[in-house]
């Protein structure tokens, strides 16, 4: 009862965690205590804790969902990857804010993981044709094109033939054995390839040195699908992908599936992951994603924010200016399109460079003041 009370020596971090906890005790006068303390909190002292990967699931799921919380607040808890994805369905079926729908829609690895937040934003009117768009491609791309099907039948392709153990040991050749792992899309023309090739110049086509090639291992982790058990099946066609040589790879970046775009765009060669913004496939909504991923070369985020095309969507913009990978040039140069209530959240986001902070803060508060 002190606890639900506020009577305890607690720091405000520490009093929300126990007063979530307390809001749905047994005992009524401890609950009715507890939702009096919560009622006089200020949702502000809060703001910090909504971006910490830290944090308690429990209490970021409270945080999206707290009416009084600010747009600010809810926004950072969504992009926050501790964040439930349970919560996220609520707030998606349930929120009256066009913006926060949005904003739930461009978690594309939450989207994947959970489809039944896909089925809350087409369930919302209020959501927004963008986000109907995002929800609705990645429905199509993921589970009505059957992808986690066309993984399973190109894995058992690969093994055809092939003993277990030696698995591990086997490159990739050429195209065909590409195309039967499932990596290769239909229809796109080499003549891509070859005009790539005549603008970085010959590519090497021997096996990259140990220190130059993809870690499988991090991407896979960082990578949290629908299907994590899928991709574990699929580490020894990644694990190929890595032994390939840089020719091979920018072919399969420019021709290669969703999948395989995936994988290539964090390549830590900038030619490969450059390639990947060449394949005819790529989606504004992977160019969203991909704004987005602090593990992908400088060269991708300054490819995209020199794009006069991809920068006309806001989402992009956005996200290359949170992304802490960006060239500080990129980011000051985009930053005056950023809407007035996204650049108060920049102006106290610690994770982007210090000199893009302040100048959110400068035009922040110049806005703010007329």
């Amino acid at each position: 009862m002190a606890a639900a009370k506020g009577m305890l020596p607690l720091t405000n971090e520490e009093m929300l965690e126990i007063l979530v906890v307390l809001v749905a005790d047994e005992a009524e006068d401890v609950r009715e205590a507890a939702i009096q303390t919560m009622d006089r909190l200020e949702p502000a002292q809060f703001t910090a804790m909504a971006s910490d990967e830290k944090a308690p699931p429990q209490i970021l799921g409270f945080l999206v969902l707290w009416q009084r919380a600010p747009k600010e607040m809810v926004e950072a808890a969504i992009f926050n990857r501790s964040t439930p994805d349970e919560a996220l369905v609520q707030l998606a079926g349930k929120s009256p804010e066009p913006r926060i729908i949005e904003t739930i829609s461009l978690k594309q690895l939450s989207l994947i993981r959970c489809p039944d937040i896909i089925d809350a934003i087409l369930a919302n009117p209020a959501r927004t044709p963008d986000a109907e768009r995002r929800a609705t491609e990645v429905r199509q791309e993921f589970f009505e094109k059957q992808f986690g099907a066309k993984l399973v039948a190109g894995e058992q392709r690969a093994r055809e033939g092939v003993a277990a153990e030696q698995a591990e040991t086997i490159t990739i050749s050429g195209l065909e054995d590409m195309v039967a792992l499932g990596l290769v899309e239909e229809g796109i023309d080499d003549s891509i390839v070859e005009a790539y090739e005549a603008e970085v110049g010959l590519l090497d086509d021997s096996p990259p040195l140990p220190e130059d090639r993809i870690d499988i291992e991090s991407v896979v982790n960082e990578l949290e699908w629908e299907q994590p058990e899928l991709l574990k099946e699929r580490m020894p066609v990644f694990q190929r992908i890595a032994m390939m040589s840089i020719k091979d790879r920018v072919m399969l970046a420019i021709k290669g599936t969703r999948e395989a775009r995936t994988i290539l765009v964090r390549d830590p060669n900038k030619i490969v992951a450059s390639a990947v913004l060449r394949n005819p496939r790529l989606t504004d909504q992977e160019i969203e994603v991909i704004a987005s991923i602090k593990t992908v070369p400088e060269e991708v985020l300054r490819q995209i924010g020199t794009s006069r095309a991809w920068t006309r969507s806001y989402n992009v913009i956005l996200n290359l200016v949170r992304n802490p990978r960006t060239p500080i040039a990129i980011s000051l140069g985009i930053l005056n399109r950023i809407q007035t209530r996204d650049m108060k959240a920049l102006s106290t986001n610690k994770n982007i460079p210090d000199v893009i902070r302040s100048a959110a803060a400068r035009m922040y508060i110049k806005r703010s003041h007329g």
